[in-house]
């Protein structure tokens, strides 16, 4: 009787072991199953809201939130936009772009802009009127006082592919002579554009503390901006740190393969001081 009672009573525990198992592994797949379903849920929301954009906001990739006010709408075309792949500094810093056109989409994870106040902006225009329009992308990669960095990029709207692009160095290197002497008291600054020399700057102030270039400097403050369907370029000239002479001003045309440099002009015409304030 004793043998049997302890096998039956070794077969109740069996039982009960092996059903408090099953029931821990059904809960366990259970929660699983329910965060597996969320997710999906979410992920069915963020591609919704990518598609659509009528939300007020909608999520990128990497699942960074970004605001409608930080999309950029080309004015000519409602189809063609940009937004931040990822928003730092409080939303003010786009770390990468996409670049939308007409349902294709592009990642350019090395644009690094500000937004805000100086949110990029974004462009269809056919700049050379050969019949066919470029994506003109235009952002500011930094600012501060005496310092303004904006940059410009053509993409080709058919492969999403940027489109070469003369550099502001090689173009300063290829069309601009300059010459920046200094004398106790007095700075006198010659440039020549394309052989075309432009009126000499005197300029009277305390040099004996001063350190200044031999030539020109172009790159601290330089402005793109699209203007009678030209992509124009305002680059500032510097004889000193923080000290700006005129402008050297140009369009961009394409030949040869690339996007250069054309209609270059310097101008010496005195800043405002509003044009200060614009970078401070």
């Amino acid at each position: 009787m004793k043998t049997w009672t302890g096998i039956l009573l070794m077969i109740v525990l069996a039982v009960v072991t092996i059903s408090t198992t099953s029931a821990a592994r059904t809960s366990n797949e259970q929660k699983q199953l329910n965060i597996d379903d969320q997710s999906s849920q979410t992920s069915g929301v963020v591609a919704s809201n990518i598609e659509t954009m009528n939300e007020t906001a909608f999520t990128t990739k990497e699942a960074t939130s970004v605001k409608e006010e930080d999309i950029s709408v080309a004015p000519e075309n409602e189809n063609v936009r940009l937004y931040p792949m990822k928003l730092e500094g409080s939303g003010y810093i786009y770390n990468g772009m996409v670049l939308e056109v007409n349902g294709k989409t592009q990642e350019f994870s090395k644009w690094q802009g500000e937004g805000g106040s100086y949110k990029p902006e974004v462009h269809e225009l056919d700049l050379n009127g050969d019949g066919k329009k470029e994506i003109i992308v235009l952002f500011t990669a930094g600012h501060g006082t005496g310092i303004y960095l904006g940059q410009a990029h053509i993409i080709d709207p058919d492969t999403l592919e940027e489109m070469k692009m003369q550099s502001l160095d090689d173009i300063v290197k290829q069309h601009v002579h300059s010459k920046v002497s200094v004398a106790p008291g007095q700075v006198t600054i010659n440039v020549t554009v394309d052989g075309v020399h432009a009126e000499p700057s005197l300029m009277e102030e305390e040099t004996s503390d001063g350190v200044y270039n031999g030539e020109l400097k172009f790159g601290g403050v330089v402005y793109y901006s699209v203007e009678n369907g030209k992509l124009v370029v305002s680059a500032s000239g510097a004889y000193g740190m923080g000290l700006y002479d005129g402008d050297l001003n140009f369009a961009y045309d394409y030949k040869d393969g690339e996007w250069q440099a054309v209609e270059l002009e310097y101008s010496t015409e005195e800043y405002e001081d509003e044009y200060y304030e614009s970078f401070d």
